[in-house]
């Protein structure tokens, strides 16, 4: 009787949800880590994701390998102010009608000029991790200046190692057995550009698959680096069903999806048709207006359901970032997430409340009606 009462909650719950999901999409903020520093800066954060209409936050809470809550993987943030940020964000955010989601730089683990200075860091305890240039120069080698010139944010893991694999895996799931989180949201989960993925143990790796280097058979290396990025997303995702199957999982992906394959080896299209993840952000950062409206209906040629528009608001006007967004929606896209909440200026949340735009039965469903149909635990 308990299982049958339980079944008949949850099927509720499910038919609540379509209904939910048709009359409103995703509208979403990214919340930078650096806002993470007390309570107080967090609390008026909200109140301004609240009055701009959000139903929703990416909050970062791994940042250059360090955490922003308690990690038994992770060194603790050197700057984050107090112990537990992403504890108090939940217990904030959830009476006030928001989700939360735990956003996670992937393989992207230092960008300062300086070295971590927990000796129980990543960049110290596995150097031999880490991908490297073509001419063999570790990404963990790089000063910001050189970093720059090679189009190289900082240090990055190499999708290819399996203990990479294993490292994001283990933080994801961490989160989401200690916390009750909406969703895991990865960054960064792409090769730095098509320059980089040539370390001695990539490249061994690609050989013992094809029997090729690099070299002999480019179209095959090519393939081979959006497997492993690929792979990577795959056991986080596996891991997290078995662990919540409730989480949703989430990337934040450069927008345009033929270059995010070919240069980036993010072949983000491929995993919405296979469904390892449940919604992407197309990181549309332009200024450009032509070029937004462009990048809106390229992200939204596949399963524009699944696509949570991205647009910055820290480069130009909030109309003009506006832009792009609107015309997403408009060819179904499931919501809409701001680049960043930390940058949105002051007095522009009514601007942003009115143009979030609402979604409808022919968009489908949105992403947000996998969140409201989780089992209660």
């Amino acid at each position: 009787m308990l299982h049958y009462n339980k079944f008949i909650l949850i099927f509720v719950l499910l038919i609540t949800a379509a209904v939910a999901s048709a009359e409103e999409n995703c509208r979403y903020f990214w919340v930078v880590r650096d806002a993470l520093t007390s309570p107080e800066e967090i609390d008026e954060l909200l109140l301004r994701a609240q009055s701009a209409g959000a139903n929703g936050i990416m909050v970062q809470v791994v940042g250059r390998g360090e955490a922003y809550y308690r990690s038994a993987i992770l060194p603790h943030a050197v700057y984050s102010g107090f112990e537990d940020p992403l504890l108090y964000v939940i217990q904030k955010a959830g009476p006030m009608g928001l989700e939360v989601h735990a956003w996670v730089n992937a393989f992207l683990v230092w960008s300062a000029p300086w070295e971590p200075l927990s000796p129980l860091h990543i960049y110290h305890t596995h150097p031999e991790w880490f991908t490297a240039h073509k001419n063999g120069r570790s990404s963990r080698s790089y000063t910001q200046e050189q970093a720059e010139a090679a189009g190289l944010v900082g240090a990055t893991l190499s999708p290819a190692h399996p203990g990479v694999r294993e490292y994001i895996t283990d933080i994801a799931v961490e989160i989401a057995e200690n916390y009750n989180i909406d969703g895991i949201h990865l960054d960064y989960i792409r090769y730095p550009n098509s320059s980089f993925g040539f370390s001695a143990e990539e490249t061994e790796l690609f050989y013992l698959a094809t029997s090729f280097s690099p070299e002999e058979n480019p179209d095959q290396w090519g393939i081979w680096r959006q497997e492993q990025v690929t792979e990577t997303v795959v056991s986080v995702r596996a891991s997290l069903r078995s662990t919540d199957p409730g989480v949703l999982l989430s990337c934040a992906v450069m927008a345009n999806p033929y270059s995010a394959a070919s240069e980036f080896s993010c072949d983000w299209q491929s995993w919405l048709t296979s469904g390892i993840v449940d919604f992407v952000c197309p990181m549309a950062y332009t200024s450009d207006p032509e070029r937004a409206l462009e990048l809106a209906a390229s992200t939204t040629s596949i399963f524009p359901e699944k696509v949570v528009y991205g647009i910055g608001v820290w480069n130009q006007t909030v109309s003009n970032a506006l832009a792009g967004s609107e015309r997403a929606l408009e060819l179904g896209a499931g919501g809409v997430c701001i680049f960043s909440l930390n940058s949105l200026p002051e007095g522009t949340e009514q601007i942003v409340q009115t143009s979030w735009g609402s979604g409808s039965p022919e968009h489908g469903i949105s992403p947000a009606y996998f969140n409201r149909v989780r089992i209660p635990q």
